[in-house]
């Protein structure tokens, strides 16, 4: 999956946003309407919460999960992938593999919810790319449920699917398609509610 639309870099929120409504792509990408997320409260505890973790138990290696080493806080780019994020922690293995870990301020609800895989799935492409490393799965731990932490196996058809989400992505962004609305029950918390039509 090698996408060519230089210049754009997509973040894994507006992935998720664009998974949730591929409308939200349209208004911030190509009408350029920003939202304004960080204003959200949810969004703020979310980022509380992550300068917590970053600062607490630094040197902690998850012993359990048969981490080796790991990388805090990593920022990565990937021109080819047209995207950047930020992942909580890079955990890596002796057998030279990597994965993604991703804190998340909530309860365990006992499943891998669909954006979860897709935001693991994206850290792994970046964390292959970078670090030059094969990522066969991730992680994620629920702060609400006494640090719960859950495994996400990846499958070829997980990197397919981001691969598939981010042409669209893009080809809205150049061609300005007015995408498919989401179903009108989530449209009530929408940023955009009064203009979409």
């Amino acid at each position: 999956m090698d996408l060519d639309f230089s210049g754009i870099l997509l973040t894994v929120s507006d992935v998720l946003e664009h998974l949730y409504c591929p409308r939200f792509t349209w208004f911030e990408k190509y009408q350029m309407l920003p939202e304004f997320q960080e204003r959200r409260a949810k969004v703020q505890m979310g980022r509380s919460l992550h300068e917590t973790r970053e600062n607490t138990n630094r040197s902690y290696l998850r012993k359990r999960l048969n981490a080796v080493d790991k990388r805090i806080d990593v920022s990565l780019v990937s021109e080819r992938y047209c995207l950047r994020g930020r992942i909580d922690e890079v955990l890596f293995f002796q057998d030279g593999t990597a994965a993604p870990l991703d804190y998340k301020f909530a309860r365990d609800p006992g499943l891998i919810y669909r954006t979860l895989r897709f935001q693991s799935a994206i850290y792994a492409l970046l964390i292959q790319e970078h670090f030059q490393c094969a990522v066969s799965k991730g992680f994620v731990v629920y702060t609400r449920s006494s640090n719960a932490v859950r495994t996400i196996d990846f499958t070829p058809a997980d990197f397919q699917q981001v691969g598939n989400v981010l042409s669209e992505m893009l080809n809205i962004i150049q061609n300005g398609h007015l995408p498919r609305r989401a179903p009108p029950s989530r449209c009530v918390d929408c940023c955009y509610r009064r203009i979409c039509t």
